[in-house]
């Protein structure tokens, strides 16, 4: 079994645990990959690391207990140590928060406490997570991906610029839209992406009803928004930063496939690619979750976790792409 290279803890204690996932590894274990998951690789590595020293620390006892006799007190002592095990405690194994596609690389988060499941996965649920992924994309979707309801698409303007850095104590469900255009799948050519520019994704993702391997934009599905952001555009690739507002299965790759957009190396939302061909150059698809912000557990601080890009999406932005590897180097 592969083993988790120490390198990819970005960050451990008590209550949670960050790690960059690799493209090409699956998060938890299925009937078609049982062996070689991020799972597995995690809890060998715990398990290496032997069982975490941890003890309820010693309280005073709470206000009228000193009215009880001494047999009682100690009960109600034994009581409250058992509730701050079960709480505060190390759990038997870490809850994965959220996942990542096996071909997606980036920051994947795990609460290793009950109390910690339950503060982080709320802030999840709530849409209070920020996720910063890097992507590269062209104009040439598949007629497949195009959306089975329109998309709601609006272009941000200056004052609106927050939705860019949500204000994590604001929910999805709060945020104003007015979509400025509605992509039904009829255009002729993608939606023009300039750079700099800033937009707002409405469209909610179910399973494709001709193969539900992949998804698209229709009315069975979940709702599901989306901020991209155009960092730069060399020929006919544009480097995005996309922010998924909330956290649909192949959100960012389905949203920008209605737009006409696919990623580089995507294979499958993406056309089969020439060979020789800059596309044809990467064996996986180019979306990396680069960044994650939350709340930390249990000092409620802002944190944020940082996976940097990997040697092999630095070499293909090196050979085809140096305008968006500088901005990565500067801006990232």
């Amino acid at each position: 079994m592969m083993e988790l290279d120490p390198g990819m803890i970005l960050y451990q204690d008590h209550h949670m645990l960050a790690v960059h996932k690799p493209a090409g590894v699956v998060i938890h274990p299925t009937y078609k990959h049982s062996d070689d998951t991020l799972w597995n690789m995690l809890l060998a590595y715990l398990e290496r690391q032997g069982p975490e020293e941890w003890q309820p620390p010693e309280l005073p006892d709470e206000p009228g207990w000193e009215r009880a006799p001494e047999p009682v007190r100690l009960m109600l002592r034994e009581r409250r140590a058992a509730r701050l095990r079960k709480q505060e405690g190390p759990l038997p194994k870490p809850v994965l928060l959220h996942r990542l596609d096996k071909d997606t690389s980036g920051v994947v988060l795990l609460a290793r406490t009950e109390n910690a499941r339950r503060y982080l996965g709320r802030q999840f649920n709530e849409h209070r997570v920020l996720k910063r992924y890097l992507a590269v994309a062209f104009a040439g979707a598949p007629a497949w991906t195009r959306p089975l309801q329109p998309l709601l698409v609006q272009r941000l303007t200056d004052d609106q610029r927050w939705l860019a850095d949500l204000d994590l104590a604001v929910k999805v469900e709060e945020m104003p839209v007015s979509a400025a255009l509605a992509i039904t799948g009829s255009e002729s050519e993608p939606l023009a992406l300039p750079v700099g520019s800033l937009w707002l994704l409405d469209g909610p993702i179910q399973r494709d009803p001709q193969d539900r391997r992949r998804c698209v934009v229709g009315p069975a599905g979940l709702p599901a928004r989306t901020v991209l952001r155009v960092l730069a555009q060399q020929g006919p690739f544009l480097f995005l930063e996309a922010r998924p507002i909330t956290g649909r299965i192949h959100q960012i790759r389905a949203h920008l496939a209605s737009l006409g957009y696919a990623l580089v190396g995507d294979q499958t939302y993406a056309p089969l690619p020439e060979e020789g061909s800059p596309q044809a150059a990467l064996q996986r698809q180019f979306l990396h979750a680069f960044s994650l912000t939350v709340r930390r557990y249990p000092d409620e601080e802002l944190v944020t976790f940082v996976a940097p890009l990997s040697e092999e999406l630095r070499r293909w932005l090196s050979a085809y792409f140096p305008a968006a590897l500088s901005l990565v180097a500067h801006d990232h």
